[in-house]
């Protein structure tokens, strides 16, 4: 879902790279800077993202500023703006458990190479949250075992799919 809509917004947009973004906005009022986060983030999911993502409704989805986006399939996706942005999936939306690796799977979007080259390898726009060292499956599997935040990595080398011997138990 996420890379189809990079690739494409691309095509209408440019590389990712001349995106237009402000990153995390830290002003003297806590009130305003949360203000001012949620409408960046929400500012470029509807440029950036929505065209290509069916998008239900955005709304602020905490005390500190996050963009919570509504998909028709009743998932959503918390999005704080921050270096990077970070793009929690959430699988079945509000409802329950409410935990990384069962229903809930954290990605990182960035736009700058600096930041690319540091969170997500040379050239990667989008990728999971956290530093895993996993060129294949079986090294992902192998650190999802103790590590929820991978099962982003994990997630992703299954195409979004649950395989049978998926590590966290639902």
């Amino acid at each position: 879902m996420f890379n189809q809509a990079i690739q494409l917004s691309q095509i209408d947009n440019g590389p990712v790279t001349d995106w237009s973004r402000t990153d995390n906005l830290n002003g003297e009022d806590e009130e305003d800077s949360k203000i001012k986060n949620f409408d960046e983030m929400s500012r470029f999911w509807n440029k950036y993202f929505s065209p290509y993502i069916k998008t239900q409704r955005i709304e602020n989805g905490s005390d500190i500023g996050h963009a919570k986006i509504y998909l028709p399939d009743g998932s959503t996706i918390l999005a704080w703006n921050g270096g990077c942005m970070t793009f929690s999936y959430d699988t079945n939306g509000d409802k329950k458990p409410n935990v990384s690796g069962k229903d809930i799977y954290p990605f990182h979007f960035c736009h700058k190479i600096a930041e690319q080259n540091r969170y997500l390898g040379i050239n990667k726009a989008f990728g999971p949250l956290g530093m895993i060292d996993a060129t294949d499956r079986q090294a992902a599997y192998d650190a999802c075992k103790n590590n929820a935040i991978c099962s982003s990595l994990l997630i992703l080398y299954d195409n979004f799919e649950f395989k049978k011997d998926y590590p966290i138990k639902f």
